[in-house]
């Protein structure tokens, strides 16, 4: 069924490109690989049993600011807001991409996510999960509510937008999320665009604590290291 899913959105994704695209001969003549390449090659499933929350720690490695952000009704809303002091995990997206191990892999280890943290009480209570466009020209708030649909989240799960490309690039730095448009040798956008795929934790103080690209991204992994930090914090609460 995941495999299915992975499919089906990135075949959607394809052929969203090629209407846009005009069926543009340019597009076609692209060598797929450049079409494809997200500097890696596959997705990764873990050969080994993953620690038990807490034997582990997970040092901050970066602090991020807030930044302002459309939710998928349109309203003017910012990151914190959607993530309220919880622990979140906040993915990079656009929703015409057709490389099955970037966005559509991304998706797909959100929605399991997102099964599994409704499933827990804990996990339900403490964890939100954000999908953010870098695609604010096409990825309007009623197309992210088309993807918010497809994927009915069942746990604290937000898809949303930026107003502009001027309010994307503070933020995508803040992050250090990468991302370039693919451009024909014109100059002209192929309507693609080449970038890493990072999925990143933030506890609740807003410090990023892991950061998943393809070689690590996994759901069993993201909540083992989501109960770690609910550990970390409870051990923190009883010591004040």
């Amino acid at each position: 069924m995941r495999r299915h899913r992975l499919l089906a959105a990135a075949g959607l994704a394809l052929a969203a490109v090629a209407a846009r695209a005009g069926d543009d001969a340019r597009l076609r003549a692209v060598d797929p690989g450049e079409l494809t390449y997200t500097y890696a090659v596959g997705g990764f499933a873990p050969e080994y049993t993953p620690p038990a929350p807490g034997s582990y720690t997970l040092p901050p490695i970066a602090t991020v600011t807030d930044h302002a952000l459309l939710d998928a009704d349109g309203r003017p809303t910012t990151l914190f807001a959607l993530t309220r002091g919880r622990l979140a995990v906040v993915a990079f997206v656009y929703t015409t991409c057709i490389e099955v191990t970037g966005c559509p892999l991304s998706l797909a280890v959100l929605h399991r996510l997102d099964r599994a943290i409704a499933a827990d009480a804990e996990l339900g209570r403490r964890v939100t999960l954000v999908t953010i466009s870098f695609d604010p020209e096409r990825d309007t708030p009623a197309r992210m509510a088309v993807m918010r649909k497809f994927h009915a989240p069942a746990s604290d799960w937000h898809f949303a937008t930026t107003q502009s490309e001027a309010e994307l690039q503070p933020l995508l730095a803040d992050f250090d999320q990468p991302v370039a448009k693919l451009r024909f040798a014109d100059g002209a956008w192929s309507g693609l665009f080449r970038h890493v795929l990072k999925v990143f934790l933030l506890d609740g103080q807003r410090q990023v604590r892991n950061v998943y690209s393809v070689g690590m991204l996994d759901a069993t992994l993201v909540l083992t290291d989501l109960r770690t930090l609910l550990l970390e914090s409870g051990r923190a609460a009883q010591l004040r």
